[in-house]
């Protein structure tokens, strides 16, 4: 991943979390994989689809 890349993604984790949502430090690994070629966006979407849902989260 390049440098401006990195900078752009922990920009938008610190934006997300300043505007008081929450992060996971699973989403951030998902992220990481798609921003360094080991996955696609299409693959990234079906993974995060099938992945059991926060209730909590949800509100």
């Amino acid at each position: 991943m390049t440098v401006k890349r990195e900078k752009a993604f922990r920009n938008a984790i610190a934006s997300t979390r300043m505007e008081g949502l929450s992060f996971s430090k699973k989403s951030e690994q998902d992220c990481l994989r798609y921003l360094d070629g080991h996955l696609d966006a299409a693959t990234l979407v079906r993974e995060v689809l099938r992945q059991p849902q926060d209730t909590a989260a949800q509100r």
